[in-house]
């Protein structure tokens, strides 16, 4: 499967698995699947960039040993993300993202890049952040941020609606994917989905919902015409 393949595959709701049963990692990502859910977002945290410390390549690889056939998308916020890397490539992530205000991201994105098997490069911007052109310019997706996962400020949904339309104005040229984080609830979730991301991340307000299939469905159709 090449880059363009699995950047289709990467467009919809990306569910984060963390908010659910970390327990029973596995049956979480088969329940996941099974309310529609392709894609699979993992919030991992080195308890330095972003405390505290959460995840590990290794639960990775167990999903993807559970459910081969999901989209497994890595959010690393890690201080020196070059150095972990290929843990995750190894582990079957196919779409990992690191932090342009990491030491070292444009290393670890020319890693993803240089991987073995087609995965795809992920450029995360938390807010504030104006990126480095020849960041952007590596990228095939930029996930934007509505909050400071270094100090959980506030999200702030408007700030970053507009900032994901600046991106798709500045990036006409490479076109990469644009993904929205933080903040998206079933309140949230029609005004984001309005500003038209190809991926939108939700972990706990669909996985602490009391009927989480029927939260997921109501957060993929506001997706879905949104992008008509």
């Amino acid at each position: 499967m090449g880059i363009g393949a699995l950047k289709a595959r990467a467009r919809g709701i990306s569910l984060g698995l963390y908010a659910g049963d970390m327990g029973a990692l596995a049956e979480t990502a088969r329940a996941a699947r099974e309310m529609g859910a392709t894609i699979l977002h993992f919030d991992e945290m080195d308890g330095t960039f972003a405390p505290p410390f959460l995840g590990g390549a290794a639960l990775v690889a167990a999903v993807r040993g559970a459910v081969p056939e999901a989209f497994l998308d890595v959010h690393l916020m890690h201080a020196r993300p070059a150095a972990q890397v290929g843990a995750y490539l190894e582990a079957g992530a196919d779409l990992i993202s690191v932090h342009a205000e990491a030491e070292g991201a444009a290393g670890a994105l020319e890693a993803i890049r240089a991987a073995a098997r087609p995965v795809l490069a992920g450029l995360a911007l938390a807010p504030g952040t104006d990126p480095d052109p020849a960041l952007v310019a590596r990228a095939d997706l930029i996930l934007v941020l509505s909050l400071d996962p270094r100090s959980m400020s506030k999200p702030d949904i408007s700030a970053a609606c507009a900032a994901l339309e600046a991106l798709r104005n500045s990036t006409n040229r490479t076109k990469p994917l644009l993904a929205f984080d933080g903040g998206v609830s079933l309140d949230t979730i029609d005004r984001i989905a309005a500003a038209r991301p190809d991926m939108i991340v939700s972990g706990s307000a669909v996985m602490k919902h009391a009927r989480p299939a029927e939260a997921f469905a109501q957060m993929r159709a506001a997706w879905q015409k949104a992008q008509k």
